[in-house]
């Protein structure tokens, strides 16, 4: 893919780059894009939109004839360096990059990861892949890979844009300590580090179909308490707490007809967080929710996604635990006894942060935080009732802060 490299425009808004990528001018840009390696009169869709407040909006975009499919990312940040292969756009606002699958040009090793050939040779020990699917996809962060060979087995390919050796050492830190982290298959290969399937199931499919509390609130605290002390050592990653801003600034990007509101809540969680003590520092896993959470017979058999293990707050893990569980009621109506297991959670959260000198209102105000970081994400131009479903999630964010004041 090569183009000439043109004149970035006026710097524009996140706002006008999500309207952009999601217009049909874009995509007979990207139709004329692929044109030349096959695809005339391809047909370009929107797969994913991603939008980092304060980078810029990216995208996955799929281009076919009918016969013939390719897909591509593309992104409005500002790339330091930007790789051969690539070709570089004005859209008359700004300036947008764009790239052929897999060739992400911050993750060198996504071609690694989805090249079957190539997985089996680094991680098939001598066994036939049978199936390579992508099950995430943030371009220029990250990605994962299911790969499953001929023999059954399985392993988790995470394709990261650093750090990679820190991930896999903080692993080897996790289960010398006896917590259940995903075992990895061996050192990290250009940036891609590959793992074992944990024993279990999510916590979210126990939540979803249990007839009782699926897991013990006293289970959850202990976990985080075993979390290994080097995990103090590491560099500290922000809380959603503290990327409150940043969220808010996408809440009302996604849906600007809201802006004034969400103004509101930011203004009122701000002036909570200015005075709610969080307690001790002490290891965190800092993403902890029940999607990352395996068990089996009421025990947790697995903890997985620990990127952003390190520095942290209890009360920060147990926010984020809260604020995940808020929402699922409305991603799924089978997810009904969850408002129930809500007020379980909460209840015993409250107690023991009591007992180490953290009020309630700083745990509502932190999930509160939680679930305003998920209102972007509710923008989905392929689901006609995004908007309604981002207004529920504001909903929450507003119940979560009036438990607070």
């Amino acid at each position: 893919m090569n183009a000439p490299v043109i004149q970035d425009a006026n710097a524009w808004t996140e706002r006008e780059q999500l309207e952009f990528f999601g217009s049909p001018e874009f995509a007979g840009i990207l139709a004329d894009v692929v044109r030349p390696m096959g695809l005339a009169d391809a047909r370009v869709t929107v797969a994913e939109l991603h939008h980092r407040p304060g980078a810029g909006v990216s995208g996955v975009f799929e281009a076919t004839n009918g016969s013939t499919t390719l897909y591509l990312g593309a992104t409005a940040e500002k790339l330091e360096v930007v790789p051969e292969g690539t070709v570089h756009l004005d859209s008359g606002q700004g300036s947008v990059i764009v790239w052929l699958h897999p060739a992400d040009p911050l993750l060198p090793g996504l071609p690694l990861a989805t090249t079957p050939a190539l997985v089996e040779e680094h991680w098939g020990g001598g066994r036939a892949i049978e199936e390579l699917r992508t099950l995430a996809y943030r371009p220029l962060r990250r990605a994962v890979m299911l790969a499953r060979f001929g023999d059954g087995q399985q392993l988790f390919l995470k394709v990261l844009r650093k750090d990679a050796e820190l991930l896999h050492e903080k692993h080897l830190a996790l289960l010398a300590a006896g917590i259940p982290a995903p075992i990895p298959a061996g050192p990290p290969i250009d940036g891609v580090l590959a793992f074992h399937r944990a024993h279990g199931v999510p916590l979210a499919e126990d939540l979803m179909h249990a007839p009782e509390l699926p897991l013990a609130p006293q289970h959850i605290i202990g976990l985080l308490d075993a979390l290994p002390q080097t995990l103090l050592e590491v560099p500290a990653r922000p809380a959603w707490s503290d990327r409150l801003g940043w969220y808010g600034h996408a809440a009302q990007t996604a849906v600007p007809d809201q802006a004034g509101h969400i103004g509101e809540l930011l203004t009122r969680l701000a002036r909570i967080l200015e005075t709610a003590h969080r307690g001790e520092l002490v290891p965190s896993h800092g993403d902890f929710y029940e999607a990352n959470i395996f068990v089996e017979n009421g025990t947790i058999t697995g903890l997985l996604d620990i990127d952003s293990a390190g520095p942290g707050y209890l009360v920060d893990d147990l926010a984020c635990f809260l604020g995940h569980l808020a929402v699922l009621p409305d991603l799924d109506s089978r997810y009904g006894r969850v408002n129930g297991y809500f007020e379980a959670y909460a209840a015993a959260f409250e107690a023991e942060l009591s007992n180490r000198g953290v009020c309630a209102k700083g745990l509502y105000a932190r999930a509160a935080c939680v679930v305003l970081s998920l209102v972007a994400g509710a923008r989905d131009e392929a689901n006609p009732d995004w908007h309604a479903v981002a207004l529920a999630r504001l909903a929450l964010a507003g119940q979560l802060l009036a438990r607070a004041e």
